[in-house]
């Protein structure tokens, strides 16, 4: 006999983690991004490894959903766990080359960017519970995109200009991540309740 609260209980658990997901990483992806916005003219070194560090950051968390992630099949977690090692390696690469020219960086940047963007919203397609990660991840993934064909394109634009783009881009992807973990975070305890017999 099939469970009647199965999918409601699935649901809420993929909303809970996308929610803890989502806070963490707009909180850091906003502190770095205000960072960036606000001290364009520090050194090349420091830019590189904020971007370094945050690139690490967001790798960890990336492999992370990649093996707990919920409502998605085993394939697409495999890919979003692929993409965090991707993350990490870029990510090690610039701080431990932290002299290397803006225009590379901003070239292997704005290569990840694309990749990781196109890696998000076919994850974002393919996400069977939960209406707004769904949406959320294909609107992070098209920004990553947008983003990233910009550095890729045009990797000789200067220096704060590269900083003030990466900054409102991180700044830009923190409120989206924070509105749909707070909105996930609602959705769940509605997903709880219908997960519950004789709850409405």
């Amino acid at each position: 006999m099939m469970d009647p609260y199965g999918d409601a209980a699935l649901e809420a658990t993929a909303l809970r983690s996308f929610k803890r997901m989502s806070i963490i990483g707009g909180l850091i992806s906003i502190a770095a991004g205000l960072a960036l916005t606000f001290w364009p003219e520090k050194t090349l070194v420091l830019i590189a490894a904020l971007i370094g560090v945050w690139l690490v950051v967001v790798g960890i968390f990336r492999v992370v959903e990649g093996l707990t992630a919920k409502g998605v099949s085993g394939g697409h977690r495999a890919l979003i766990a692929v993409m965090g090692l991707l993350y990490i390696i870029v990510g090690i690469i610039c701080l431990r080359h932290l002299v290397d020219s803006i225009k590379v960086l901003a070239v292997v940047l704005g290569l990840v960017w694309i990749v990781g963007g196109v890696a998000e919203v076919v994850t974002g397609f393919a996400r069977t519970h939960g209406t707004w990660p769904k949406i959320g991840t294909v609107l992070m993934g098209l920004l990553s995109v947008a983003a990233g064909l910009v550095l890729f394109f045009w990797p000789g634009i200067t220096l704060t200009v590269l900083v003030w783009i990466t900054g409102f881009w991180l700044i830009a992807l923190g409120i989206i991540q924070l509105v749909l973990g707070f909105t996930s975070g609602r959705a769940a305890k509605r997903a709880t309740q219908n997960s519950v017999p004789g709850v409405a």
